[in-house]
């Protein structure tokens, strides 16, 4: 077995490829076979999105309108956003809201179908796997309106001094028997609204709105009077009043000003003195990360699959084939493919010599997309033949699926464990593998980055470009010290790249001063940084908290389910925290049915109690200033970290749709 070399380091170099728009999207599912499928149709679809210390609430209320003369059941589903949280459900029933509650997914879907079975009104909203939320409506009534109300939750992690927000409707077309049976309606007839406000405790230099230009209103909202310097406000607006399609996924990205520090939040929420309470630190530091500009082998590990079909391996061949024609001639290049099985298309090594150039682009310019998708097979290829002397990156670039051969999350671990290599990867589109990407990235010490088809890529080429072009921060911990924080999650954190934050949930106990300590390694020398935050006895700003660290801790289970299989005991934790954190996960669903069918059949109402505290919280932070939750500075102390937290990257994100994918790395194999 080979052992990771603590002193290695990564450099960068660009990989341009187009995305082309996908084929599927979110909407109303309707089989391919069938009568009465166009009589159901979204007749409005508005989401108000408020991005606010440190998280972001996403509501979609939709009404369906039934054309026919029957009543009939919707089916409304859409791609899985990252670390969401559906967490609210609603249906109108007789003119009134009724919330949604959570049970286990068997319990759940049975209540479900005897309702409609009864003719009822119920609604059900599940979790499949990390590909779709589906939205179960009935009755949608003949000639009328029916009014459904979703709510997620989500952290929003800052990369360079740079957020991202994604609002995802496309479909990533990896499903392939979704794709059999249901063909997709993602038409709104009348009015298409989203509604963003942006609420910073640090000032914001600029947000963009890349793939919708000409169709978004940013505006400015004057800061607050008391704090000139913070309590930058923007709202952001894109409006259809004629109806629009749901095939393209809403991108926000925003930039912090070039002066915002390094720094160290602390957001908590705390019901009383005498309950346990939740908080989110994050960590954006600024640790002395010095440059590499280092030569490398190059293998590029591509998705030839047939959901890589049409535009997205054109795209693919285009950008490698860019990246190719920018090498030195010390430089060295190896091309893998895959779909069934692997093949070294390069035939090993290559120098980058004009000639030999020249020669693969042409061959990489005629790969044909077709085929199921052996993922460990092309990794296991591009791991074979590695030269001890030579620095080496591999670039995975695919749209995240896994679905013959070696699939299973351990299988992938233990071929990844037998290498000192650092393993970057690029996930196309929505719906796609996200767990396994992360994972597989976070073993190796490496990074994932996931692309939308409607991204900025310039922003990301210079996200991407800056953390690899340093030294990273490596065996990263994390500590509190004073015996009040318990329940941490994630557990695991792994390495941390120029510009990266670091975000982590846990509970409390007692009130008073806490120590917090980031503790990592920099080229092999350990290095530690400290402050001191406050635990308060009681804080009822931010009750979403609470749903964030029992995702957080849901996440955690599930990748130790992915990886070693599922047990009784590791499922009994994901219902545990799904019914009492009202959370839709691969084991819980929400249900809604009549406020009369929830006493008779015992349903405790813990979501809309839950739900009537966060909307209060949320009424009482829209009507007041953005409150800073930093902890770094308190006490006379100068902060967690000397200086900004990341390196001037120019302009960021702006203009042309092009992605570039960056890596240098450095790699060092040791036999045991």
């Amino acid at each position: 077995m080979l052992r990771k070399n603590e002193t290695r380091v990564a450099g960068v170099m660009l990989v341009l490829f187009v995305i082309s728009a996908a084929s599927f999207a979110a909407g109303l599912l309707k089989p391919i076979e069938g009568g009465d499928k166009n009589d159901v149709k979204i007749k409005s679809h508005t989401v108000n999105v408020t991005i606010n210390n440190g998280f972001a609430r996403t509501e979609v209320d939709q009404v369906f309108f039934n054309y026919g003369t029957s009543d009939l059941r919707a089916i409304y589903s859409f791609p899985v956003p990252k670390q969401a949280s559906l967490s609210e459900l609603s249906l109108w029933i007789n003119g009134n809201e009724i919330v949604g509650e959570v049970l286990e997914k068997e319990i759940a879907k049975k209540i479900h179908e005897e309702q409609i079975q009864k003719g009822n009104d119920t609604a059900l909203a599940e979790k499949d796997d990390y590909k779709t939320f589906d939205v179960s409506v009935y009755p949608v009534r003949a000639n009328a309106e029916t009014r459904v109300r979703l709510v997620y939750y989500q952290p929003i992690e800052i990369d360079l001094n740079i957020g991202r927000y994604v609002y995802p409707l496309a479909e990533g077309g990896v499903d392939e028997e979704r794709i059999a049976f249901w063909s997709v309606d993602d038409q709104v007839e009348e009015s298409f609204k989203f509604d963003l406000e942006l609420k910073s405790a640090f000032p914001v230099k600029d947000v963009r709105v890349p793939d919708y230009v000409n169709k978004a209103v940013i505006e400015k909202i004057a800061k607050d009077a008391n704090q000139p310097d913070y309590n930058t406000n923007y709202h952001v607006m894109i409006e259809s009043p004629e109806g629009d399609s749901l095939n393209k996924d809403i991108i926000v990205y925003y930039r912090l000003d070039d002066k915002v520090p390094a720094r160290v939040e602390l957001i908590p929420y705390r019901e009383n003195v005498n309950s346990t309470g939740t908080f989110m630190v994050v960590v954006t530091p600024a640790a002395d990360l010095k440059r590499i500009s280092e030569g490398v082998d190059w293998v590029f590990v591509l998705d030839k699959s047939g959901s890589m079909s049409g535009g997205k391996i054109v795209s693919l061949a285009d950008g490698v084939s860019k990246v190719i024609g920018k090498m030195s001639p010390n430089d060295r290049f190896r091309i893998i493919t895959f779909n069934h099985n692997a093949s070294d298309l390069s035939g090993g090594y290559i120098q980058a010599t004009p000639e030999n150039i020249q020669s693969i682009i042409e061959t990489i310019k005629s790969i044909d997309a077709d085929g199921s998708t052996n993922l460990y097979a092309g990794l296991e290829m591009a791991y074979g033949g590695l030269d001890d002397d030579r620095t080496t990156s591999v670039i995975l670039v695919t749209d995240g699926v896994a679905n013959v051969g070696n699939t299973e999350h351990k299988q992938f671990i233990n071929l990844l464990r037998k290498y000192d290599i650092r393993l970057f990867t690029f996930v196309i589109g929505n719906s796609a593998n996200q767990p396994l990407m992360d994972r597989l990235a976070e073993e190796s010490g490496g990074f994932a980055m996931n692309i939308s088809t409607s991204d900025d890529i310039v922003g990301r080429i210079l996200q991407a470009k800056a953390k690899i072009l340093f030294e990273n921060m490596h065996d990263v911990e994390l500590e509190f010290h004073g015996e009040k924080v318990k329940n941490l999650t994630a557990k695991k954190i792994g390495n941390l790249y120029q510009g990266q934050q670091l975000v982590m949930f846990g509970q409390f106990d007692g009130t008073g001063d806490v120590q917090i300590e980031l503790k990592a390694k920099i080229s092999g020398v350990p290095q530690s940084w400290t402050c001191t935050a406050q635990l308060p006895d009681v804080d009822i700003d931010n009750p979403e908290i609470e749903r964030l660290w029992a995702l957080s801790g849901i996440e955690d289970v599930m990748k130790d389910i992915r990886e070693n299989g599922e047990t009784e005991a590791l499922r009994k934790q994901i219902v545990e925290l799904g019914t009492e954190y009202s959370l839709v996960t691969d084991y819980t669903s929400m249900l809604v049915v009549a406020e009369i069918e929830m006493e008779e059949l015992g349903i405790q109402r813990k979501n809309a109690d839950r739900v009537n505290s966060e909307r209060q919280a949320q009424q009482a932070r829209q009507n007041a200033p953005v409150k800073n939750y930093r902890v770094d500075n308190q006490n006379g102390q100068t902060g967690a970290f000397k200086g900004l937290p990341s390196p001037n990257v120019g302009t960021g994100p702006v203009g042309p749709v092009f992605l570039a994918l960056t890596l240098y790395l450095k790699r060092r194999r040791q036999q045991k």
